[in-house]
């Protein structure tokens, strides 16, 4: 469990509470497919690979901003010949200025995406605030008779800068088991900035079972533009058979530009494993980490603590009401 923690020099004692919470949780035979983009142009390009002869339980579209007059909503969807689809996109709170979105398009995805190798292409637009959006996540879980079995959870939000703690109970781990990460990161940069050449420590670090994951989660990784900047400052891990899916971050810490938001916790946990406790911290108080996409092999129980727990530090966040805001150039 995480200790005090300063944030805009505010400090806060005792242990961490999430601001993630538990969206969605899935049993069976089930898979999933994540990707994400940004753009500093209207649209960009989501890959969704969902095998043939699945079945589609749910799909979501997120929303990364960095301004709280920012509304995604108008942001489109399209694949292959369908019309353009508008979610509506609901808020799911902020951290200063930083916001997440999630819209359900489930049966959007349903009705006109085309399953099979190599994955169906989705645009993602957004129109005239494509400068001021940092970008788009796309989940989808689907249940397949051809998977084994296990549990699928989603969890978003908004995560504390001073610390976010999960923590998950399954049976124990039998040899050969599957336990995968992806997280989704907005307003997220991990390289030197010309104009501050002292703010080179954009990241955030993850912990499992006290053991470090990864100490430079996050960057623009899934931007589609030559540059990092404004309006493009966003990475997801992606999971997917298309031309986006990312390799498995090295594991356990890995350098700066090796870390490709998607984690196999097998470097930590161990066959006959019954827990695991997963700790997210960014110092520098200016990202957000609004998704987290867990795969544990077998039946798994994810506990956060309640979202009640949050208000001292909602209150704050409200009070300082800003956070630092970066233009990038060439990484």
């Amino acid at each position: 469990m995480l200790t005090s923690a300063v944030l805009i020099g505010l400090a806060f004692g005792g242990d961490a509470h999430a601001s993630l919470t538990l969206f969605q949780s899935y049993f069976g035979n089930v898979g999933k497919s994540t990707d994400g983009c940004g753009s500093l142009n209207p649209t960009c390009t989501l890959i969704s690979d969902v095998p043939v002869g699945s079945t589609i339980l749910g799909a979501y579209l997120y929303s990364s901003t960095f301004a709280t007059t920012t509304n995604p909503n108008g942001t489109t969807l399209q694949t292959g010949a369908a019309l353009p689809f508008a979610p509506t996109f609901t808020a799911l709170g902020t951290n200063g200025q930083l916001q997440a979105w999630r819209a359900d398009v489930t049966q959007y995805i349903t009705n006109n995406m085309a399953l099979g190798v190599g994955g169906a292409t989705l645009i993602a637009n957004e129109g005239n605030q494509s400068s001021i959006i940092d970008g788009e996540a796309l989940v989808v879980v689907y249940s397949n008779p051809t998977l084994p079995v296990e549990t699928a959870f989603i969890l978003d939000g908004f995560s504390s800068s001073a610390g976010d703690t999960s923590s998950i109970s399954f049976s124990p781990l039998p040899v050969g088991f599957t336990a995968n990460l992806m997280i989704g990161d907005g307003f997220s940069f991990d390289g030197s900035d010309p104009k501050n050449p002292t703010n080179t420590n954009q990241v955030s670090t993850i912990t499992v079972n006290g053991s470090l994951l990864t100490a430079v989660a996050g960057h623009c990784d899934d931007d589609q533009d030559p540059t990092c900047a404004n309006g493009n400052l966003i990475t997801v891990g992606g999971q997917n058979a298309g031309a986006h899916n990312d390799p498995f971050t090295p594991c356990p810490n890995p350098l700066i530009g090796q870390d490709h938001e998607r984690y196999n916790l097998e470097c930590i946990l161990n066959v006959g494993d019954t827990n695991a406790m997963l700790n997210t911290v960014n110092p520098s108080n200016d990202d957000n980490i609004f998704l987290e996409v867990f795969d544990i092999s077998g039946r798994a129980v994810i506990n956060v603590p309640e979202p009640g727990s949050l208000a001292l530090l909602g209150i704050a966040l409200v009070g300082f009401g800003f956070v630092r805001r970066r233009n990038r150039s060439n990484t």
